[in-house]
């Protein structure tokens, strides 16, 4: 849940950043195309948008706990458009404790308030539909709508934290607008917007057009666009249709070279270099069309890569780009998104603001902060992550209030703190993160919890409860606000930890773009298409493109992308395949093993004799024989199909080839709509995934291999853990050749000076 430091953070940014695009946007553009951009907004066509707060990130009802509690809605305004109406409809249900008209629901827009909604005798305990007109007046960029809940149980020793003063918001409720799209000029310094605009929490959905006498470089130059387009829309998603000679009837990019214009754009002049333009689309001034142009597809690249990584030097209707070139070479695990396992990490660094770090009021909600991880962090029987934790927070009126301080990670108990009246903690608040049940090695005071997992994605949240205290005489004894703050300079240290982890592994591809995005620029990554590949395939080269982008936070410029199956070209590449099977066959070591083939009517898989889900990122419990082969299955049919498969590459080992086939071309959107999906993406695992009627199916088959390096001892005890006997054995062969080895050393050293004693004498 978003609390208002934080979005009041994020409407002071967004509104500063939206002041400087105004401020660009000033200068006229001279390269419009059609006089229909120069008429009147007002004239443009009211439409209706829905905002339901299932879409603003609410999987459940939101609760309020408490008098003078708040429940916050956060969503936005695209700078495209004006809205002139709007209406809230919530569904609310108040706890069948509240007493009437002295109970009752302000709700704020803004800070501004909108309305209240009474609570009377007959709807306690029931669910409520109502409605709340919002003034557009106090609309902005980034809106904030407070629900405020003021309740009382009873009429005398009321106290603002009883249990039973609550109310729950269905996450069926939802925000009506009426808006109007408004023009915008075409100035490059507006820039992503309005092609990705920041204040839009829908899913991206940017269309890529090109002319059809398109290459394979062409539609790279869009793959690496689709990349730094994902890595904006980040949670939110991103999708990006492709069409040849098609002009959408929205927001698009448009591809341009002198010999490929498309039909559209023929009459388009030819450059001299590598350009970027916005121009107004020819039928709708409303809508923009962004112009990647060059003489070739070589120019196409440099101009993505100025966009990419030089947005914030563009202004104008139009510009050059002149060069890009890489000073410093990346290096792994150094993705924008990913947290740095090189160094402690300070809690300040991995939220927007360090506002977010700071709660206020009577029942604050909690401090969430979110971290990615590399997914092959090995922590196998780690005795845990520390973390050095300060906190400052209102001091309670008795040591043994009863107020304490939560902390949790990924929904999974920590540990909790009681808050005293010294108003701060942290001194010896050293707190470990367990990975695993290691409470037989406790030997000291540090916190230990049964087998918590630390995955890719993970939040950590900081909960503070304020408890009141009476004296005895129906006086409650807690101001009325609270705060509390986690200081930015706590931190969380990843480092030491080595990269290892066994393949394949589709959990990891499928939360974090892994082992692909393990160099986030994707030099070290080769993509392979199909010669003369269908528009679907390209479609789900720039969908998979976007999602590397959103999983690393950075464009992947240095992919490589190919229609040929290269050995050359293709060592030393983690290898990602699209539509290609004859040749993913023919070029596995063992043919017979390909745990999956699709061909068009026909589908071969093999099957484990116990199907087990990976666990955590699978440095938990290391494969055994249960995946190997065990059953075969061929058949024809028709309908949708299509999969994901994973193996070792047939070039170079400890490199990976994932690949993604499809029945029909069509078939390739459900792994677009899967990949997309995270509740799709949750059951996936192992070294297939099947996709057919909307659903998923994965299989952990075949031989398993590992990337990474691990020190000698800790490689021999990981892979060996399965097997005590073994190692007993092992370690006592060990202790019999040192203590040989020694023997052997001490009685040379005693010879020795037995010599020299008798050549003194």
């Amino acid at each position: 849940m978003l609390n208002n430091k934080k979005l009041t953070a994020l409407t002071t940014a967004i509104t500063l950043m939206c002041m400087s695009g105004s401020l660009a946007a000033q200068e006229v553009s001279q390269q419009q195309p059609t006089p229909l951009a120069q008429q009147d907004a007002e004239n443009s066509t009211v439409f209706k948008r829905v905002i339901p707060f299932s879409q603003l990130g609410y999987s459940g009802s939101i609760a309020i706990q408490g008098s003078e509690a708040s429940a916050y809605i956060g969503f936005g305004s695209r700078l495209d458009e004006v809205v002139s109406k709007a209406t809230l409809y919530f569904d609310i249900t108040p706890s069948p404790a509240l007493l009437s008209l002295v109970s009752h629901v302000k709700v704020y827009l803004n800070n501004e308030l909108m309305g209240v909604a009474s609570i009377v005798d007959g709807q306690q305990g029931k669910k409520l539909s109502l409605s709340m007109p919002l003034d557009t007046r106090y609309f902005s960029n980034y809106n904030q709508i407070r629900f405020e809940l003021i309740g009382n149980t009873q009429k005398d020793c009321a106290n603002p934290n009883d249990s039973s003063i609550w109310a729950e918001i269905s996450q069926s409720s939802r925000i009506e607008m009426f808006a109007q799209k408004t023009m915008l000029e075409s100035d490059l310094s507006l820039l992503p917007a309005p092609f990705f605009d920041v204040r839009d929490f829908s899913q991206l959905n940017l269309p890529v057009v090109m002319g059809g006498k398109y290459d394979l470089d062409d539609v790279k130059a869009a793959g690496v666009l689709s990349s730094y387009f994902g890595a904006l829309a980040g949670w939110r998603g991103a999708q990006f249709p492709f069409s040849v000679d098609t002009l959408p009837k929205r927001n698009a990019i448009v591809f341009v070279t002198n010999d490929n214009k498309p039909e559209f754009l023929r009459d388009f002049p030819d450059t001299d270099g590598p350009r970027l333009q916005v121009i107004t689309h020819p039928t709708d001034p409303y809508v923009k069309l962004l112009l990647v142009i060059g003489r070739d597809s070589k120019d196409l690249n440099v101009a993505v890569q100025g966009l990419a990584l030089g947005n914030q030097l563009l202004t104008g209707p139009i510009a050059k780009i002149n060069e890009v070139k890489q000073i410093k070479p990346r290096v792994p695990y150094d993705a924008p998104n990913w947290v740095s396992t090189a160094r402690p990490v300070a809690l300040s660094e991995l939220v927007e603001q360090k506002s977010m770090l700071q709660v206020e009021g009577r029942t604050p909600p909690p401090i969430n902060v979110s971290l990615r991880l590399p997914p092959d962090l090995f922590t196998w029987q780690s005795r845990g992550i520390p973390m050095d934790l300060n906190y400052r927070y209102s001091p309670p009126a008795a040591d043994h209030s009863g107020s304490r301080l939560t902390l949790s990670i990924n929904d999974q108990f920590i540990e909790a703190f009681n808050l005293t009246t010294k108003g701060q903690g942290g001194e010896s608040n050293r707190v470990r993160v367990p990975l695993l049940d290691d409470s037989i090695l406790s030997g000291d005071a540090l916190v230990r919890i049964p087998a918590f997992k630390v995955g890719s994605k993970n939040q950590i949240e900081f909960e503070f409860g304020f408890a009141s205290v009476t004296d005895g005489q129906c006086q409650v004894t807690q101001p009325s606000k609270q705060y509390a703050v986690i200081d930015g300079d706590s931190t969380v240290d990843f480092s030491g930890f080595p990269h290892y982890i066994e393949m394949p592994n589709m959990r990891a591809f499928a939360t974090s773009g892994f082992p692909y995005t393990r160099m986030a620029d994707l030099s070290e990554t080769a993509i392979v298409v199909p010669e003369r590949a269908p528009k679907e395939v390209l479609q789900t080269f720039l969908n998979v493109m976007g999602s590397l982008g959103r999983d690393s936070g950075y464009p992947g410029i240095q992919v490589l992308l190919t229609d040929k199956w290269n050995a050359e070209q293709l060592k030393d590449k983690d290898i990602l395949t699209i539509g290609v099977v004859d040749a993913l066959e023919e070029a596995a070591n063992n043919p017979d093993q390909v745990n999956l083939v699709v061909k068009e009517g026909q589908r071969q898989i093999r099957l484990p004799s116990k199907n087990e889900k990976q666990l955590g990122m699978n440095w938990m419990s290391p494969s055994d024989a249960r995946q190997v082969a065990a059953d075969y299955v061929s058949v024809e049919a028709e309908g949708s199909f299509a999969a994901i498969y994973g193996a070792e590459s047939p070039f170079t080992k400890k490199r990976s080839v994932i690949s993604i086939m499809a029945a029909h071309p069509s078939d390739f959107a459900s792994v677009d709509r899967a990949l997309a999906d995270s509740g799709k993406v949750e059951h996936m695992f192992g070294s297939v995934v099947t996709l057919r009627n909307n659903e998923v199916a994965s299989y952990n088959v075949g031989s398993h291999y590992y990337v990474g390096k691990l020190p000698v001892w800790q490689l021999v005890w990981y892979h060996f853990s399965n097997h005590p006997v073994i190692v007993a054995c092992f370690a006592a062969l060990l202790v019999v050749i040192v203590t040989i080895v020694l023997w052997r050393v001490l009685r040379q050293v005693a010879s020795r000076r037995l010599e020299k004693t008798e050549e003194e004498e």
